[in-house]
């Protein structure tokens, strides 16, 4: 009635590469923020307000 999942060794690399996936788009927004000049983040801060 149960029966295991056995994966085969490619059906391993979807979750992996969409995982560096993600964490390699997060880090480089991450990066980017923190990385902001003081004056372009006060500006773009400013900008739904103008």
């Amino acid at each position: 009635m149960y029966k295991r999942i056995i994966y085969e060794h490619w059906h391993v690399i979807v979750p992996v590469v969409s995982f560096i996936t993600t964490v390699t788009v997060f880090g480089i927004m991450t990066l980017r923020g923190l990385l902001l000049r003081k004056e372009k983040a006060r500006r773009m801060s400013n900008l739904p307000l103008e």
